[in-house]
């Protein structure tokens, strides 16, 4: 490489094209991503089920179902897009995917106010190159909207910092806060981290006058969240089933301990930040990540005292929260926080970077290398082979094409949400008439938890909902056994269950291996599959409860 040509090759790496094409590779895989269309999982087919019957003025109200907790405006502007493009889940992903889209411009603009012009590249490809912000951008799911809600917001409170803060500024900043918090839980701690910061920032700087003019500002976003709260998130709180997620987010450590009262205290703090780069950031090598992270924070601020507090102060808010135990800081729940932890890994490395360029310029490519090389190759491979939870609509394609007439199909409880959505919903030739399929016994805290609908169809109030394992699973035999001389039954899995360390599909196989015989499987096991099985002669041949 010539002089001239390695000059062109640096200039090209500092400069805002750079930025602009990584953008562009984003949309590209985002877009890739929507076209693969994958099938709707559990979680995914159970939101679906419940938006698209309902009316658009009983979206307001806690679902039926009773495990519905998306924000309004996105539960809203879905219903939209079913009513004008239909039920299909390209109809159901097109807001996520807009977002996202959205999202990876307004991160570049806010990541050149916080950066320079190389860190800015860096940030934008870890932005747009990662391959969990890819999948979940065309996810049923408002968590890369939260992200997309979460830039916007600094997008704007920076545009207008820019500015004189005129009256109609001020209303501006109001509106867009008040309108952002229908649309994104989690945006009240990006509101709240932004407001403390400027109340820091005016009080430091003696700006008397902004103080009282963003006091306004406040007070619009109070309102917002006052009358969304009484209205939309303080009947979804009251909720059976927020009990169960708050037992679930406690079982993943989801709670920062307020004050560390023991070793695992302790090693929460430790393993925070690698666990958010592990899951939700998706970087295989999180403790290098965390390292540049670490960095990151150091040079910023040392280099912006008030830029540093402003970027870092809604993870605070989000922490502190956590440690009251009103929002887990876990995985998916802080998609939103993963834009300004990128920005910090990317001054992180850009520190490392200038650093070492002259004396051993060998360490920062190989820490960029080690950051981007494993994202870069999953994306590669996702967009070639798409990962998918699990894939159901090959599965009932084939019951489909093999079905004989008289046939039955048996529904394993945690399929319900997806055949249901499939068989009813959707626009494609998958649908299965009532009387052609029969949907399995759960336990009695499922339907407590996710049908409510159905409860009263299975079980009284009077009982309580949890029950013993060996009871649960001698409560499945016992619905087996109902299928007992029937000449073609489907048993459909998906999104399979461990109890007490018992897989329930290798359980309900074992059981049916012992009254009937196999005449048919596809699919992949423990992901999405159908057996065939004949009960029609069913002579015992394991001594199993009954």
């Amino acid at each position: 490489m010539n002089n001239r040509t390695y000059q062109e090759t640096v200039k090209f790496i500092y400069s805002a094209n750079l930025s602009m094409i990584l953008i562009f590779i984003g949309i590209a895989l985002r877009l890739i991503r929507y076209i693969q269309n994958p099938s709707l999982w559990f979680d995914t087919a159970g939101y679906a089920i419940d938006i698209i019957p309902r009316s658009f003025s009983d979206l307001i109200n806690p679902s039926p179902l009773g495990g519905g907790t998306f924000p309004y405006g996105f539960t809203l502007l879905s219903k939209i897009s079913t009513v004008i493009f239909g039920n299909s889940e390209y109809a159901l992903r097109l807001f996520p995917l807009i977002c996202s889209i959205v999202a990876l411009f307004l991160f570049y603009k806010i990541a050149c106010y916080f950066l320079n012009s190389l860190a800015v590249n860096f940030a934008v490809g870890l932005f747009a190159i990662s391959d969990s912000l890819i999948i979940r951008s065309t996810e049923f799911k408002p968590y890369i909207c939260d992200a997309m809600f979460a830039v916007l917001i600094y997008y704007v409170i920076i545009y207008i910092q820019s500015k004189t803060l005129t009256v109609s500024r001020i209303i501006i900043l109001g509106l867009v806060g008040a309108f952002v918090l229908w649309f994104s839980h989690p945006a009240v701690f990006v509101l709240a981290g932004v407001g403390i910061s400027s109340i820091i920032s005016c009080y430091a700087k003696k700006e008397w006058s902004n103080l009282r003019k963003l006091s306004l500002v406040f007070s619009l976003w109070g309102l917002s969240f006052i009358v969304l709260y009484f209205s939309y998130i303080r009947p979804l709180m009251s909720l059976d089933n927020m009990g169960n997620s708050y037992i679930f987010w406690a079982k993943k450590d989801g709670f920062m301990p307020l004050i560390p009262k023991s070793l695992s205290d302790i090693q929460w703090y430790i393993d925070v930040i690698p666990r958010i780069f592990r899951d939700p950031a998706g970087m295989t090598l999180p403790g290098i990540a965390s390292f540049a992270f670490i960095i990151g924070c150091i040079s910023l601020r040392s280099r912006d005292r008030n830029k540093f507090i402003f970027l870092l102060m809604p993870t605070i808010v989000t922490l502190f929260g956590s440690s009251l135990h009103k929002y887990p800081f876990a995985e998916i729940t802080i998609v939103f926080l993963i834009p300004f932890f990128f920005i910090f890994v990317a001054e992180g490395i850009n520190y490392i970077w200038e650093k070492t360029s002259y004396p051993h310029p060998i360490i920062g490519i190989f820490l960029v290398g080690l950051l981007f090389i494993h994202p870069l190759m999953w994306t590669a491979y996702h967009s070639i082979k798409p990962s998918s939870r699990e894939e159901i609509k090959p599965v009932l394609n084939y019951i489909k094409k093999n079905w004989h007439e008289g046939d039955i199909i048996y529904i394993y409880y945690m399929s319900e949400y997806a055949f249901e959505y499939y068989s009813k919903y959707h626009p494609g030739n998958l649908h299965f008439h009532e009387s052609q399929y029969i949907l399995g016994r759960a336990p009695r805290d499922w339907y407590a938890t996710y049908r409510k609908d159905r409860f009263t169809g299975f079980w009284n109030n009077d009982k309580p909902f949890s029950q013993p394992y060996t009871t649960i699973f001698q409560e499945y035999v016992q619905d087996l056994n109902k299928q007992k001389g029937k000449k073609r039954v489907w048993f459909l899995f998906s999104s399979i269950v461990v109890k007490n360390g018992i897989n329930e599909e290798s359980f309900f196989i074992y059981y049916l291996e012992s009254i009937g015989t196999q005449l048919d499987f596809f699919g992949k096991s423990g992901v999405a599959s159908v057996y065939l099985y004949d009960l029609s002669d069913y002579g015992d041949k394991r001594n199993l409860v009954r």
